[in-house]
């Protein structure tokens, strides 16, 4: 928290000096954001914006804001504005995908996966999300080796592991599906998704008692928990 208070100062004095200063703003944002002023954020990438219009990295970090704040199309105009600047980059690329996804845009979101792991071929978190869509396009056999590509990448990744246990749940792989679930526990322990459809496999199982574990663990950690549906 010391840390971050000084830091906080530095960019204050930064921008007492240059005020105008795009680079500055992001950053400041971006240390705002990661402390929870997500507000104050936002406007600092605002202020960025207006510093420099074409600043690549402010268009991408206020759209991140917009879309948590469920707002997609104005997401998507940053998102596109940012890649104008940034045509190779991964990051983008991957964030668009997830969008697109999200609006239900199947193949547009397929084009900018393929193009963040054309710019960055080991991104795990980009194998994993395009896993998920081929699984949501029911192109299992594809989606099997995004994940496996995935957690080559990183072994230790939570959400790999949770995502492929969903699938080989799905392909009716329960005993495959119940390790991927251990292993996204192992790796996050407090990984409240992986907890709920692992209680969900265990009930298929006829493993009540243990779901119920499961189950109560998520519930108490995310009261808003839904049972997933496949």
């Amino acid at each position: 928290m010391k840390s971050c208070k000084k830091d906080e100062k530095k960019y204050l004095l930064a921008l007492k000096a240059k005020p105008n200063d795009a680079t500055t703003h992001n950053d400041y944002g971006t240390l705002l954001e990661r402390t929870g002023r997500e507000e104050e954020a936002g406007k600092q990438y605002l202020l960025a914006l207006e510093a420099d219009p074409n600043h690549a990295a402010a268009h991408y970090n206020y759209g991140n804001i917009l879309c948590k704040m469920g707002c997609k199309e104005e997401t998507e105009k940053h998102y596109v504005f940012a890649l104008k600047t940034e045509p190779n980059s991964a990051i983008i690329h991957n964030s668009y995908g997830v969008l697109l996804d999200n609006m239900g845009r199947k193949e547009e979101a397929e084009e900018h996966y393929l193009l963040a792991l054309e710019a960055n071929p080991n991104n795990a978190a980009t194998y994993s999300n395009y896993g998920v869509l081929l699984k949501e396009m029911g192109r299992y056999n594809e989606a099997e080796k995004k994940y496996l590509l995935a957690l080559k990448s990183d072994p230790n990744n939570s959400i790999a592991h949770y995502n492929y246990g969903n699938l080989l749940e799905k392909m009716g792989r329960y005993n495959e599906a119940e390790k991927q679930y251990l292993l996204a526990l192992e790796a996050d322990p407090i990984n409240v998704d992986a907890h709920y459809n692992y209680g969900i496999l265990l009930e298929e199982m006829g493993r009540e008692e243990e779901a119920e574990k499961h189950y109560n663990f998520a519930l108490v950690n995310d009261p808003e928990t839904q049972r997933h549906t496949y």
